[in-house]
Formats: C-alpha cells, sequence, structure tokens
C-alpha cells in the first residue's frame, strides 16, 4: 500500500468575472494500491516519448470523490486522472473501493 494525494484547481474567476479552474490544492490523502500500466509506443526516427502510467485501487467503504479534473500525486509524481474514476464492485456487486488511471506521456 502506498499513500496517495489528491488535487484538485479551486474555483477562481478570470479579470473579466468568467468562472476558471485555479491553481490546485491538496483535497486529501488515500491508502492505495499502485500498479505501472505497461505501453508500447509506436516511435519515430528522432522521437523518444515516455508514458508514466498506473492503475490505482483504492479500497473504501464509500466512495472517494475522485473526480476525472484531479490531479494524483502518486511516487513523486503530480499527473492528471484519465478518464472517469470507475467503481470497483465485488463479485456479489459490493461497493468495495475505485479504480483510478493516471498518466501522461512526455517526449
Amino acid at each position: 500500500m502506498e499513500t496517495i494525494e489528491v488535487w484538485r484547481g479551486q474555483p477562481t474567476a478570470d479579470t473579466d468575472g468568467n468562472p476558471i479552474q485555479g491553481k490546485p490544492v491538496r483535497i486529501g490523502t488515500f491508502q492505495a494500491m499502485v500498479a505501472p500500466v505497461s505501453v508500447i509506443d509506436q516511435t519515430e526516427e528522432n522521437a523518444n516519448p515516455r508514458n508514466i502510467e498506473y492503475t490505482i485501487h483504492i479500497r473504501g467503504s464509500r466512495p472517494t470523490g475522485i473526480r476525472a479534473t484531479d490531479l494524483i500525486k502518486v511516487r513523486g509524481r503530480l499527473l492528471p486522472v484519465k478518464g472517469m474514476p470507475q467503481v470497483w464492485d465485488n463479485l456479489r456487486g459490493r461497493y468495495v473501493g475505485d479504480v483510478v488511471t493516471v498518466g501522461e506521456r512526455k517526449g
């Protein structure tokens, strides 16, 4: 189990008064199982991309509240959530946690 942090941009307004997402702040921490995702890239001759991606399993008795727009700090990196967080049910259909995929591509 590892500790992860959830970061969320706080609502604010731009100079014209339009609502925008502000600087992210930490809103919570969870104990989670973190598994790296293996991705094979098709690279161009001069490219050297790196995918950093993890699947995170968070056990709990109620949903975490993590959103698709959140950032997750895992293993020292602040990574965006990829897609919608998923509900983790057991074979009997009882909720046991959330599953979140985070990651980015560099290069």
